[in-house]
């Protein structure tokens, strides 16, 4: 492999993705990226509801995308799903119409049009049995064929859609009844609300099991969930309505294992709830520093926290470096364990990002990040200029 490089005002950035692939996690800490469908449609121009609705497009896409990527940096970073369908997958097992739009994610009609229905809604789903879950629902059939299909062209076994996680609850929420309406309706009708994250939690329960049943992974010790809505219901909403159902599933599927949390919006507030349902490693948004997670929680393993559009998207190489510079930095003073900490964005990627920011990033942990202390003393003494209150906005 090639090493790339390219000169900045402040940094001679000369990434080797061989190098980097041999030491990462056990010289220096590991850097992480992952380029979904979203990217794949803004890079290579493609409108988002043709690659959404096209298993064929699709495979073509990724598979063009993902040979850019790795000749340009050597990494693996584009997604290999059997179906992509956005975020949208877990709770079209709910029904609900999906709805396609040409410059964004797919999303789904609501399901839940007013309190009194969520009866009607879990009087149905409850009558399904854990292995009819798999296959119910708006996209559950595409996502089989889309198995089927990669199996008969890589030989890849079938896996089912949820045996390592999951969509939060407050977002599956936010899906079945429309953002406004779930955030309104905690307010004026907690008792029905109360009943759908029961229903939604109880449903994820067996959905899970009957994922893990298939793919014969009963024995797997980790959940993951990702949940950006947490972040627009304040910590005791969010500690009241989702967090007991969280932290069951948790207990159930993550007794000992991994309990990941993911969150694009500002948990700040809420990094202690998360921590009392037992999270183990946080990934949320750009507005909360690694200072603060882990003066709140200071066991917590935080992938993060690159701001994705200040920074990553909309920033220079050179800032990406101090981001996670300061990163690292605040790791340290915490008197945290470094390998607490995997670089990587504060949330998703955004469409757009290019490709010589993520060289920046990962080539920034690999020369900041050595456990052993050791930094290049002319990089050492170059300045951290990031100040994440000053760069980071709410939308980023």
């Amino acid at each position: 492999m090639e090493v790339t490089m390219s000169s900045q005002a402040k940094y001679r950035i000369e990434f080797d993705a061989r190098s980097y692939l041999a030491g990462a996690g056990r010289e220096f800490i590991p850097a992480a990226a992952a380029l979904d469908g979203d990217w794949v449609c803004e890079h290579l121009g493609i409108p988002f509801d043709r690659y959404y609705r096209s298993y064929d497009l699709q495979r073509e896409a990724t598979e063009k995308a993902r040979a850019e990527v790795v000749a340009t940096l050597g990494l693996q970073l584009v997604h290999d799903k059997c179906y992509d369908h956005g975020v949208i997958l877990n709770a079209s097992l709910f029904g609900g119409a999906v709805r396609y739009h040409a410059n964004s994610t797919p999303v789904l009609e609501p399901v839940i049009v007013e309190p009194e229905s969520v009866a009607a809604v879990a009087k149905r789903i409850d009558a399904v049995s854990d292995e009819g879950l798999l296959h119910e629902g708006m996209l559950h059939p595409e996502y089989w064929d889309g198995a089927r299909r990669l199996q008969e062209r890589t030989g890849r076994p079938q896996r089912a859609p949820a045996a390592g996680g999951i969509k939060g609850l407050a977002t599956l929420c936010g899906q079945l009844c429309g953002v406004t309406n779930f955030l309104m309706w905690l307010a004026t009708d907690p008792e029905a609300m109360a009943e759908l994250t029961a229903l939604v939690g109880r449903t994820m329960k067996r959905y899970i099991r009957a994922s893990r049943a298939f793919d014969g992974a009963g024995d797997l010790d980790g959940l993951s969930f990702a949940s950006d809505l947490t972040g627009l219901m304040s910590p005791d909403t969010y500690a009241r309505f989702c967090a007991p159902h969280e932290r069951d599933l948790y207990e159930t599927f993550a007794p000992h294992g991994s309990r990941y949390y993911h969150a694009d919006s500002n948990l700040r507030n809420h990094v202690r709830v998360l921590a009392d349902i037992g999270v183990t490693t946080v990934n949320i948004g750009p507005m909360v520093s690694v200072a603060h997670i882990l003066s709140v929680a200071p066991t917590m393993r935080i992938d993060g926290q690159v701001p994705p559009t200040q920074v990553l998207w909309r920033g220079t190489p050179d800032l990406v470096v101090d981001a996670v510079r300061r990163d690292i930095e605040e790791v340290k003073v915490a008197g945290a364990n470094l390998s607490q900490l995997r670089v990587c964005t504060a949330g998703s990627i955004n469409p757009g990002t290019p490709l010589e920011n993520i060289r920046a990033m990962f080539w920034a942990a690999q020369t900041f990040g050595r456990f052993d202390g050791a930094v290049d003393p002319a990089l050492r003494d170059i300045p951290i200029e990031f100040d994440r209150a000053a760069v980071v906005d709410q939308v980023s």
